[in-house]
């Protein structure tokens, strides 16, 4: 009987800490399609909503997701609209993306590797990057596409500094 209970025990736990991820995962996913299909739409007020901020130096590269923004939400959403602008005089068009895996550290941190296709100045591109949620709010990390520093969280940097690099 106690070997019975405690097969039990153990299916029930494992079930538990296996559904929590699941349910975590699934609200991932939520976030990251909200977001890039709010920019393949161009609808970067949605786009805006799903990112976690943080002031980025593009010159020293410090500044990290977990230390958040010194700027208001106000004056962030007219920086990142700045930094859609730089997209648009680039006809940078996203146009597809999927999710095509996710990949788990410790059986309970996990990030999603994302597939882009879009185009720019004509030209079609396939790029990869990886999203990871921080406090309910999209990180865009490891990724291909030069142009993601124009339409992820990092705030607080002169534009032109990237334009440069």
């Amino acid at each position: 009987m106690k070997k019975q209970f405690l097969i039990v025990m153990i299916f029930f736990f494992s079930f538990m800490i296996t559904g929590c991820n699941v349910i975590e995962e699934w609200k991932a996913e939520r976030i990251i399609k909200e977001y890039y299909q709010a920019i393949i739409d161009e609808n970067y007020d949605k786009a805006f909503k799903q990112l976690q901020l943080y002031d980025y130096n593009s010159k020293t590269e410090i500044g990290h997701f977990t230390e958040g923004t010194t700027l208001s939400n106000k004056e962030a959403k007219a920086f990142y609209l700045k930094k859609i602008h730089v997209l648009k005089e680039q006809k940078y068009k996203l146009i597809d993306f999927e999710i095509v895996e996710v990949e788990y550290e410790d059986g309970h941190s996990f990030w999603h590797h994302i597939k882009l296709k879009g185009e720019q100045d004509g030209q079609k591109f396939e790029w990869r990057e990886v999203a990871d949620i921080y406090k309910g709010k999209l990180v865009i990390s490891e990724k291909d596409d030069p142009n993601t520093k124009y339409r992820d969280g990092k705030m607080y940097f002169e534009i032109e500094e990237l334009k440069e690099n």
